[in-house]
């Protein structure tokens, strides 16, 4: 891990020298979304992560890529599970996600051939300094609920906010004055 902390300071640290300030972000984001995936052999369109917008009222994606442009989440959606890990500052691992009522849209977006979807997920909040500034979430997809592989436990939970504990502070930092 403490690799990726090198890259990252050093990709922050060029913030003023960049054209573009939200690149940085997102690249900030695949790099992250790389040693995330691989450590729970998940593949990198199965981590999503979540920043808090400059006026704290909307969750905005920075990976995968393709949702960054889609839109934003209210702060105010309930039934949204990212939301509501984000007001908890609580992780949590789901095994059964068609089971739970959680706005389903973005689960929709063509990533791979065909939408597949998400059977389990573990969600934590990316807190920097005790303050919830974002949210991650590590999922495992399939058609059925064997084929999306193994149970996420506590340890992977915890193990996922250890992990977002250490980047938060280069995702803010690489986050543009107006995300």
């Amino acid at each position: 891990m403490q690799d990726l902390i090198e890259i990252l300071s050093a990709m922050v640290s060029k913030k003023a020298d960049v054209e573009d300030p939200r690149e940085l972000l997102l690249d900030v984001g695949e790099r992250i979304v790389k040693r995330v995936s691989s450590a729970f052999t998940v593949k990198a369109d199965e981590v999503a992560i979540l920043l808090l917008t400059g006026d704290a009222k909307h969750l905005r994606f920075v990976s995968p890529r393709k949702f960054v442009d889609m839109g934003t989440i209210p702060v105010t959606k309930r039934d949204s599970i990212a939301v509501n890990i984000l007001g908890k500052r609580v992780g949590e691992a789901i095994n059964n996600v068609p089971m739970v009522k959680h706005v389903a849209f973005f689960e929709s977006v063509k990533l791979r051939d065909r939408p597949v979807p998400i059977q389990k997920m573990i969600t934590v909040p990316i807190l920097l300094n005790g303050e919830a500034v974002g949210v991650a979430q590590i999922s495992r997809k399939g058609e059925t609920s064997g084929e999306a592989g193994p149970d996420f436990s506590g340890s992977d939970v915890k193990k996922a906010q250890e992990m977002f504990q250490a980047v938060a502070p280069y995702l803010l930092g690489a986050r543009p004055d107006r995300y």
